[in-house]
């Protein structure tokens, strides 16, 4: 064999072995886990929320909500009609606690309107997603210290019996910000966040859009079977 077909079939070797890598490589990336919480980095910043924007932060779901006050965990008057969907991408899980002690639903004679999940005082409490803190307050007989967010999907996410809240009313936060340390204040009998999901004021069973088990969102949207709020005193744009 001359040393130029000694170099065609190196050549030709060389060129196969590299078709085939690239090959195997482009089906393990087809076939690799996506992260939710990964964003894509062809339309948004690194760290940037799918739905946020600086005006959503300011203002967030103002097509959803007609007022903004800095108190009621259930002062959020609106209107979101059947079929509405809520962007779950961008989240962050409030806890990386899996244990749920208390579900949504009835409970000692009347409707408990969220999650109590397992937490120890001193516990780092995050964000769920993007968003304007609303109401940071204290109820000796219900929440104890509490802080009420509202998002730009819509949706408003409140986060109960804390020892310490480490935001303000009108703070706008990112998912995964810490906003305060778990803790056993107002009506609770052991530490504990309890944490809602709220629609113009309305309790959603936060087991629906996230599952504590698994640390994730259910899906990338959550669709409404129902209108929420009044659309009388909606604010339409």
């Amino acid at each position: 064999m001359t040393l130029r077909n000694i170099k065609k079939t190196l050549g030709a070797l060389l060129l196969t072995t590299f078709a085939v890598s690239a090959t195997a490589q482009d089906l393990i990336a087809r076939q690799a886990p996506i992260d939710r919480r990964m964003k894509d980095v062809n339309n948004v910043k690194l760290g940037e929320s799918f739905s946020s924007s600086k005006a959503d932060l300011n203002d967030p779901a103002s097509n959803i909500y007609s007022n903004w006050v800095n108190k009621g965990s259930r002062n959020a008057p609106g209107y979101a009609a059947a079929g509405t969907r809520i962007d779950l991408r961008g989240f962050a899980m409030p806890t990386p606690s899996r244990k749920i002690n208390s579900p949504f639903g009835p409970r000692w004679g009347r409707n408990h309107d969220g999650l109590d999940i397992k937490v120890y005082i001193g516990d780092t409490i995050c964000a769920a997603f993007d968003g304007k803190v609303r109401v940071v307050d204290f109820n000796a007989n219900g929440y104890g210290y509490y802080v009420v967010i509202r998002h730009p999907n819509g949706l408003e996410t409140l986060y109960g019996h804390m020892s310490k809240q480490l935001v303000k009313p009108d703070q706008i936060v990112r998912a995964g910000q810490p906003i305060g340390l778990g803790g056993n204040t107002g009506r609770s009998t052991g530490s504990h966040l309890h944490f809602e999901t709220r629609l113009c004021g309305v309790a959603i069973n936060p087991a629906l859009m996230f599952d504590f088990e698994h640390q994730d969102v259910t899906g990338d949207f959550f669709t409404t079977t129902r209108a929420y709020g009044e659309q009388s005193t909606a604010q339409r744009k």
